[in-house]
């Protein structure tokens, strides 16, 4: 009788620890949602305020652009200015599509070959012979 008893006693003790532990992790994920939740909220309002930004950053340029032309237009004939202003930009435009051409062209095999070599090594399956 007194063996059955220890066993019930224990079992009941471990029972009873595992179940509050279980309660203690689901009360903890769930205010962990809560507040990863809150925070998603707020990167979310911040996303926005991005684009808002850029918006208003996109009419900005414009607003310079037509500023540089006006200011040229003074020293120069009108026609002459906004060209100039336009061969300008489309000197930056054609830099910046140049760059991002070799970019892509350099990276345009995504396979990982460093990572593929360390799983390679760290199994023995060695690639030098």
């Amino acid at each position: 009788m007194s063996d059955n008893f220890g066993r019930y006693f224990v079992n009941a003790i471990v029972a009873g620890l595992i179940g509050r532990m279980a309660t203690v992790v689901k009360a903890e994920l769930e205010k962990a949602k809560q507040e990863i939740s809150s925070k998603l909220k707020k990167i979310g309002v911040g996303v926005g305020l991005y684009i808002g930004a850029g918006v208003f950053a996109f009419f900005m340029v414009g607003v310079f652009i037509a500023a540089a032309i006006l200011g040229l237009a003074t020293v120069w004939p009108a026609w002459l200015a906004a060209l100039t202003v336009g061969g300008a930009i489309l000197l930056i435009v054609l830099i910046l599509v140049g760059i991002g051409s070799a970019l892509i062209k350099k990276n345009k095999d995504l396979t990982p070959h460093e990572q593929i070599d360390t799983i390679k090594s760290t199994v023995g399956m060695s690639t030098d012979k």
